[in-house]
């Protein structure tokens, strides 16, 4: 059986001052071009796009959206597309950092040693993003590392405490048993303004945190101060005023937009939370901006 060859990645091919600043993020296609490899650095990755597989040593695993790897020093690996085809490519955000970088970054904060964990794991690790808040904070990340602007290098160290934080509670939900109440609520609070038109039950959301009714009802009140009914209510309410403001939409059409078929229930809805209604909202806010647009030199 032929050895195989497995390539080293030196973070000094990635990173401007290894000393002062080793932070790099990419959005990278994968092919076939990379071999398996293993670094001297930290590397997260998220697969964004398409579909694929995952080598490491001798194992592949079949990878696809919302797919999170922490990959430490000295693990082998690579990605490998599912198709050539190039509207089915398989894109991975990469972040990657050198231990003593993110060392020097946890030991710098507050409670920086709740996320010690992350570097000490000595072999590949493979999550599930559930509700795309890894994603989010891979793409701001990538966001501000591809543009040079003021505040970029401390958006970069702010945005890499965030993702490993959001890391750590996801390897908490998923390796070590069911999320802590404030973990669980925070995904039950991204479903609600993710999908604020849908409707939701109560009995549905208790299911997402694996309580009872009851139970439920009561962390969410201690939460956020609000029943999930009130709770999902405000959302609604506050997209419709956006809307209101920025479109010229029909009040019937954006009542269904945020969930309402009922127009006379979304009316006396929206006066109880705002103290107007609709169309008293849409014309204060427009003679507002007539206003300022008539002030302007």
């Amino acid at each position: 059986m032929p050895k195989r060859t497995v390539r080293l990645l030196s973070g000094r091919e990635y990173f401007n001052n290894w000393d002062d600043f080793s932070i790099f993020v990419n959005r990278n296609a994968e092919s076939y071009e990379l071999t398996e490899h293993h670094h001297d650095f930290l590397e997260m990755s998220y697969v964004s796009e398409g579909t694929g597989y995952h080598h490491t040593g001798d194992e592949v695993m079949p990878v696809s959206a919302g797919d999170l790897f922490v990959i430490p020093i000295g693990a082998s690996h690579v990605f490998r597309p599912g198709s050539t085809a190039k509207d089915r490519q398989l894109i991975v955000y990469n972040c990657l950092t050198s231990m003593e970088n993110a060392t020097k970054i946890l030991e710098m904060v507050p409670g920086g040693d709740e996320l010690g964990r992350l570097l000490a794991f000595n072999e590949i690790m493979h999550y599930r993003d559930r509700d795309g808040e890894a994603k989010g904070w891979f793409e701001r990340l990538y966001r501000e590392y591809s543009v040079e602007r003021s505040g970029r290098e401390t958006a970069l160290y702010a945005g890499m405490l965030q993702l490993m934080i959001c890391i750590i509670r996801i390897h908490e939900a998923t390796v070590e048993g069911a999320p802590p109440p404030a973990v669980g609520m925070d995904h039950v609070l991204s479903m609600l303004h993710g999908h604020y038109s849908r409707p939701f039950t109560v009995e549905e959301l208790a299911g997402e945190l694996g309580i009872g009714e009851r139970q439920f009802q009561r962390l969410f009140v201690k939460h956020t101060g609000l029943t999930p009914i009130k709770y999902l209510q405000r959302i609604r309410i506050q997209e419709a005023c956006r809307l209101l403001r920025s479109s010229h939409r029909r009040i019937h059409d954006i009542s269904g937009a945020v969930g309402y078929t009922d127009i006379a229930f979304f009316n006396a809805l929206f006066k109880k939370i705002t103290g107007m209604t609709p169309r008293e909202y849409r014309q204060s806010h427009a003679s507002i901006t007539s206003t300022a647009a008539g002030t302007e030199d």
